[in-house]
């Protein structure tokens, strides 16, 4: 093949795939990202120089040669998320071009190298390796290790070293590249196995170290060599591979055609997954992005002896299949990314007009961001060290309320609106409480359960204090009377106190949002003392375990 022919089909492949993944530049950042912004942003570069050259494993799990991506791109691109998908998928094809030199090395035409190449470039177990940034940990590992497989081959096998080292430092299934080697020079090579020491000395290194740090752990990164362990692994992989259930184990099958070739692709994708046989609490199909450079050589070798039209028949299918995993996927994503964006740009409007904040606490999120995503966005818009943060419902996080300089942040998932509630030195407190609006924890007292869509339910009894204006006539309590507690109970009755004295109680008997007002007694204190209580509190029918009272969307004092 000539090299413009070439350079012409790699051009189309890459056009053809930036076509197919163009949705990825409308997606947004996740929790990942958000906190390798953050933990990257105040490092030094010496530290990713350090990091990358010293032989010790990290107990932090940093990666330098990965983390540094967000090092330089926090302050090039900051939040602007397409700059990030943009380099993602330019390493996915910049990792496409090598494996089709590491193939057209090992002997492979050009027809089956481009079958091989086509299979690599577009597979859908893939899919995050080419839509979300926080892989890029994967996709720079195997751009590192297919350029010291082709240095490896090529004969360069001391120079080789450079880029497995790096790839280490990148992402910890690099650890099995001596493997592969040794697999190439007994298989298809020349026996020349002295050469892989060096490489196995390093592997050596870093495994023995990774065995002592895990050695009395207990979480999602813990090795575990146990077979429902290895059963669960090979369960989600090989039903990966392929796209469907089991389907992998059907690779076994190819091990007939005894061409060393394909066996050694074939041993290749199983040593690729290295410590990922035995992570059962970490499975996701992006982790054959290394591996699957294993299954590119069989399937480019199987194909060898194909006639063109029974390569284009296959394609014809295997394309088609993975687009429909592709638009599953991105529909998944894309939902994602919708709640995501519009929190991480709110969160961002708010905080920039907030000066002086000594804590900021968050009631919740979006429904797929965790907590550390949550504070690295706090932390991205307010970067001050001594800056306290946690969710509200940690009981260690409840002290930092006291704090002068307080804000509270929850978010309706329904409504897309970020709810704020802000307290500053020598700001009197307010008057009333509007869920909805408003998200002032501070002044609740015992019996609130966790903000919902524009209510909180409360416990038989809730407790508050509130400001009374000097002009205040009536107390209203609004609350959300919806079917489920309709049908259960009827109606709601509540109860009001005002600094310890009852008010009465009012009836809310439809489905609907129902207010009741009380007058104000006179002579009550600036600062009231507010309960609620439910005269008929029930327990729901559905299978939440909690006694209920109402859910209150608001209450307060009103001219």
């Amino acid at each position: 093949m000539s090299f413009w022919r070439g350079a012409a089909l790699y051009a189309a492949l890459v056009l053809f795939f930036l076509i197919a993944n163009r949705g990825a530049y409308k997606g947004y950042f996740n929790d990942d990202d958000l906190d390798n912004l953050v933990q990257t942003r105040g490092a030094a570069v010496s530290l990713f120089a350090e990091g990358l050259v010293s032989p010790k494993l990290s107990p932090s799990n940093f990666r330098p040669a990965g983390h540094f991506f967000y090092k330089a791109m926090g302050p090039l691109a900051g939040l602007h998320y397409p700059p990030y998908v943009a380099i993602l998928q330019f390493v996915h094809l910049l990792n496409v071009l090598l494996l089709w030199f590491v193939l057209r090395r090992l002997g492979a035409p050009p027809i089956s190298a481009a079958a091989g190449v086509l299979f690599y470039a577009f597979h859908m177990a893939c899919f995050d390796g080419y839509w979300k940034p926080m892989f890029i940990f994967d996709v720079a590992c195997a751009a590192f290790l297919l350029a010291a497989l082709l240095l490896y081959l090529r004969g360069h096998w001391l120079l080789a070293l450079i880029p497995f080292w790096i790839a280490y430092k990148t992402k910890e299934p690099a650890v099995a590249l001596p493997a592969v080697l040794l697999l190439y020079e007994f298989v298809l090579g020349e026996r020349r196995w002295k050469r892989v020491l060096p490489y196995l000395g390093i592997a050596a290194l870093f495994s023995v170290q990774a065995i002592f740090q895990n050695k009395g752990t207990n979480n999602d990164y813990t090795l575990r060599f146990t077979f429902p362990a290895l059963w669960t692994t090979f369960s989600f992989y090989s039903s990966k591979v392929l796209l469907l259930p089991y389907a992998g184990a059907a690779l076994l099958l190819l091990l007939l055609r005894r061409d060393r070739r394909i066996l050694f692709g074939l041993a290749s994708l199983v040593v690729l997954m290295g410590p990922m046989w035995f992570l059962p609490g970490r499975l996701f199909g992006v982790y054959l992005y290394i591996p699957l450079l294993g299954l590119a050589i069989a399937f480019t070798f199987l194909t060898e002896n194909w006639k063109p039209a029974w390569i284009a028949l296959f394609f014809a299918i295997w394309i088609p299949w993975n687009h429909y995993w592709l638009r599953e996927q991105r529909r998944a994503t894309l939902t994602i990314a919708f709640e995501n964006r519009p929190y991480v740009e709110a969160l961002g409007q708010f905080l920039q007009s907030e000066k002086d904040l000594q804590a900021v606490l968050y009631d919740g999120g979006p429904p797929r961001m965790n907590n550390w995503g949550i504070e690295g966005a706090i932390r991205w818009f307010l970067p001050d060290p001594d800056l306290k943060t946690g969710p509200l419902e940690d009981q260690q996080t409840h002290r930092y309320l006291q704090s002068p300089q307080l804000a509270i942040i929850s978010w309706d998932p329904i409504r897309k609106h970020l709810i704020t509630s802000t307290r500053h030195k020598g700001q009197p407190d307010p008057s009333q409480i509007v869920m909805a609006t408003g998200n002032p924890v501070w002044l609740l007292g015992d019996g609130w359960f966790p903000l919902e869509n524009g209510f909180r339910w409360i416990k038989p009894t809730a407790t508050a204090h509130l400001t009374r204006p000097a002009a205040a006539k009536e107390f209203f309590v609004r609350i959300n009377l919806g079917p489920i507690q309709f049908k259960d109970q009827g109606r709601v009755e509540l109860e009001l106190f005002l600094d310890g004295r009852s008010q009465g109680t009012r009836v809310f008997d439809e489905v609907a949002w129902l207010e009741r007002r009380w007058p104000v007694p006179p002579n009550l204190p600036a600062q009231v003392e507010v309960a609620i209580r439910s005269v008929n509190p029930y327990k729901p029918s559905n299978g939440d375990p909690r006694v209920l009272g109402a859910a209150i969307a608001g209450f307060g004092f009103i001219d």
